[in-house]
């Protein structure tokens, strides 16, 4: 019986894994391809994947949808790692192709392996925000954590909106995204005021440190 349990856990596992590599895959190319788009009206399409904000809401979505902490480290590991090589071998491939994409027929190594090591810490955060699922006071400022850094992202997107008038596609996305997460899991918060005080603590560090300076 212990032995049938194992096998059906890691046949779960398994399709998981299997799962999120076909969604990095699958991101990697949107967002690549996405490069096609304009960049410079006010929409600026092509936006979505130089900003934080969806990283942050696709990342947050994979914890939730992991079964442990280990689980949900893996997942993350391997939706940035399939993510970042479509990504760049993509654009490898379609330099050959297409101007715009090429890079003097070179693979962008540099970029590739310090976004890999960008995942490797990624996946070390996944492990903790999994902790969310405790009922405790941490377990509300690890809600916040996500939701503070969409909150700050959104601000300073809207300020660059402003001045700047494009970027009005990824404000309206991060917008949302904060809107979805901050109720969602204000229900799930076990510590309300912990949580709120939290979001509103980290979003101005955030935003000051973060976002400010290139503002």
């Amino acid at each position: 019986m212990t032995v049938a349990v194992s096998s059906e856990k890691a046949q779960i596992h398994l399709k998981s894994y299997l799962f999120f590599v076909g969604l990095g895959l699958t991101v990697g190319t949107i967002t690549r391809l996405s490069d096609l788009l304009p960049n410079d009206d006010i929409w600026s399409f092509s936006s979505i994947a130089t900003l934080f904000g969806f990283w942050m809401l696709t990342v947050t979505l994979v914890i939730l949808f992991s079964t442990s902490n280990i689980n949900a480290a893996i997942n993350v590991l391997l939706y940035l790692l399939s993510m970042n090589f479509a990504f760049y071998f993509l654009k490898y491939v379609l330099g050959f192709f297409i101007p715009i994409f090429d890079n003097n027929g070179e693979f962008q190594w540099d970029l590739f392996m310090l976004y890999n090591v960008f995942a490797v810490v990624c996946s070390a955060i996944s492990y903790v925000l999994y902790f969310w699922n405790k009922e405790n006071k941490l377990s509300s400022v690890l809600y916040a954590l996500p939701v503070s850094g969409l909150a700050a992202e959104t601000i300073a997107v809207c300020i660059y909106l402003y001045y700047n008038h494009t970027f009005l596609f990824q404000f309206i996305f991060d917008f949302f995204s904060f809107i979805i997460l901050v109720f969602w899991f204000y229900k799930n918060a076990n510590n309300k005021l912990v949580y709120s005080v939290t979001i509103i603590a980290i979003t101005l560090v955030g935003y000051y440190l973060v976002y400010r300076p290139f503002l």
